[in-house]
């Protein structure tokens, strides 16, 4: 049986890079978080858990792969 033809599933979480509308901090963060994640300098929330995909409260510059 040839298995060339069966697509492997890639997932739909990354991380990404963002900055905080504040005080312009880079942080990098999962796209799916389940607790409040606060900047790392200023202590402002970044995102919140929605049950998915995160609310973000900053600027996303990008993901990481």
């Amino acid at each position: 049986m040839k298995r060339g033809h069966i697509a492997i599933p890639k997932p739909k979480s990354k991380f990404q890079k963002v900055q905080c509308k504040e005080c312009s901090a880079e942080n990098v963060l999962y796209s799916h978080v389940t607790t409040v994640v606060t900047c790392k300098s200023c202590g402002n929330t970044i995102a919140e858990p929605t049950g998915s995909v995160a609310k973000i409260f900053g600027t996303v510059l990008g993901s990481l792969e």
